[in-house]
């Protein structure tokens, strides 16, 4: 029998289960029956709270990202941390391949202008990079952000495409130490 939950709670409980099934699944290997089935509820109650598997996938990036920025102080960052935060986010996509992955491809779905995550995405690049140039130091400190956030992205494919072959974390201590020279 479902356990009747608030709504906020519900949606809360769908995309916690989603994303352990992504974790150990990979996001290829969700689909809302099975969802359902997990939350113990019906396929037409999952798609209440989310209608269709952009959506659901959307939201569960989202909760993500939540999630990961919830242990930061971002008043207490200053531009020595910020390598040190740079760099744990290359280590996060390293121990939680499946989450890049799943990043990965819902951003490149959500090119498309009517995507349920095109804004999301756009905005969330405009933030990032705009909070990151706050704790950058130099006259280009934005395209320095955008840069990095840009150079990530590229390793990070390259990355999911070939973990064996590819050190993911040396690439990018090499693109950090020439982008962020540019900040000095």
């Amino acid at each position: 029998m479902a356990i009747r939950l608030a709504p906020a709670e519900r949606r809360a409980r769908i995309l916690d289960t989603a994303m352990a099934i992504t974790d150990v699944e990979g996001h290829r290997g969700l689909t809302m029956a099975a969802l359902a089935r997990r939350c113990d509820m019906s396929t037409p109650g999952v798609l209440h709270y989310f209608p269709d598997m952009p959506t659901l996938l959307v939201a569960l990036v989202q909760r993500r990202d939540e999630r990961d920025d919830a242990g930061l102080d971002w008043e207490a960052m200053t531009p020595e941390r910020v390598r040190l935060l740079l760099d744990a986010t290359v280590a996060n996509i390293v121990a939680r391949p499946r989450a890049a992955a799943l990043f990965a491809a819902v951003e490149a779905e959500a090119l498309d202008p009517t995507h349920p995550g095109h804004d999301y995405f756009r905005e969330r690049a405009d933030r990032l990079a705009s909070g990151l140039a706050s704790m950058l130091s130099g006259p280009d400190a934005e395209g320095v952000a955008r840069r990095l956030f840009a150079a990530m992205d590229g390793l990070q494919l390259h990355y999911l495409r070939d973990p064996e072959g590819f050190d993911l974390v040396a690439q990018w201590a090499a693109t950090a130490d020439a982008l962020l020279g540019e900040c000095r």
